[in-house]
């Protein structure tokens, strides 16, 4: 794989966000689901490095901070020994699952990255479009691979995650014009093909919320 070609189509991708740019794209001969899977998997791999490292910070941390933990409970010897024995197996434990569930990002990215992708695919046909599985995927993953790994990145720096839904929001833009070229779609169907899905997130999370509320107060007035 050509990593300069790579990094120069997530680049246009991400940075120039029009029709002319999707165009283009779609016309490369790479322009299949093979790449897609690729570069998304490429994503899991940094999602899945960045993963092991904070745990092992987290670790190191924990191995800094338990010995005045029990200094300040003021256990017995014995007992406090037990208690740092129990911490660290936990401790360790917990962080050989989440390396293990970090790894399988590799292979779940763009598991669920498809699942996404077909998604939008399926309701871009049932409005009239027209396109390639494979090369919708192909666009999609020019922006949600790159957009993914910043995402990640930023996720290690304290206060700059809050920027992640500005990204999540710049991700529907994009897929609207992937959408609306790919498919040969008009304006106003693409943007449908991006609301749906969001529109029935929201009526779920509304329904979970308003069944949360309900529950309380039926609690409150027993």
């Amino acid at each position: 794989m050509n990593f300069a070609e790579m990094w120069q189509t997530w680049l246009k991708a991400t940075t120039s966000p029009n029709e002319a740019t999707f165009e283009e794209l779609r016309q490369k001969p790479e322009a299949n689901i093979t790449t897609a899977i690729i570069w998304m998997a490429i994503y899991g791999a940094v999602s899945a490095l960045v993963s092991i490292i904070s745990g092992l910070m987290f670790a190191n941390a924990m191995r800094n901070v338990l010995p005045g933990v029990l200094e300040q409970l003021e256990l017995p010897p014995a007992e406090a020994a037990q208690v740092e024995q129990v911490l660290r197996a936990v401790t360790g434990g917990g962080f050989g699952m989440a390396g293990f569930a970090s790894l399988a990002n590799i292979v779940l990215t763009p598991l669920f990255f498809l699942v996404g992708v077909g998604v939008y695919f399926l309701l871009a046909r049932l409005l009239g479009g027209a396109g390639d599985f494979g090369r919708y995927a192909y666009l999609n993953a020019a922006f949600a691979a790159p957009l993914g790994i910043l995402t990640t990145l930023l996720s290690l720096a304290p206060f700059v995650g809050c920027v992640t839904p500005l990204i999540s929001i710049y991700s529907l833009v994009l897929v609207y014009f992937a959408t609306k070229v790919e498919h040969r779609m008009s304006s106003g169907r693409a943007i449908w093909v991006v609301l749906i899905p969001v529109l029935v997130v929201f009526a779920l999370v509304g329904c979970f919320l308003f069944s949360v509320i309900g529950l309380v107060a039926s609690l409150q007035n027993r």
